[in-house]
């Protein structure tokens, strides 16, 4: 009976010790169609697509400041009511999805959106992965 509950123990700490994996996607923001991806098509970002690249972000400071964006969309009074924006990034936690613009500064979140501007570091880590312009604004 105490080598089940040791077992458990250690696999209880083990489970929740594991760091959920966060992946990243980068689309162009064009459709099949040539068009914008607008907050209407979002499903662009789950379909097969050779323009669609992806990266599992490993920082751990990134993924914390992805989860304090989305816990702000989630908790705030005051959030926006998203139009049909364009969309480039979204970063995809299991069933979780976020969906940012092309200057990661408005998120989207089913359908909450909020203002927020990532810091200088977790921007860059995010930009390098697409060799994409460390100062787009």
């Amino acid at each position: 009976m105490i080598k089940i509950k040791y077992f458990l123990l250690i696999l209880l700490i083990a489970t929740s010790c594991t760091s959920q994996k966060v992946v990243l996607y980068y689309y162009n923001g064009l459709d099949l169609n040539s068009n914008n991806t607008l907050g209407s098509s979002l499903q662009i970002f789950f379909l097969e697509n050779r323009d669609i690249m992806k990266v599992v972000i490993r920082d751990k400071n990134l993924k914390n400041e992805i989860s304090i964006i989305k816990e702000k969309i989630t908790s705030k009074n005051r959030i926006i009511v998203p139009d049909d924006g364009n969309y480039t990034f979204a970063f995809i936690n299991k069933k979780d999805t976020l969906f940012a613009d092309d200057r990661l500064e408005f998120w989207r979140y089913k359908d909450k959106g909020i203002f927020y501007k990532l810091n200088n570091s977790s921007k860059n880590i995010i930009l390098k992965h697409y060799k994409l312009n460390p100062n787009q604004q």
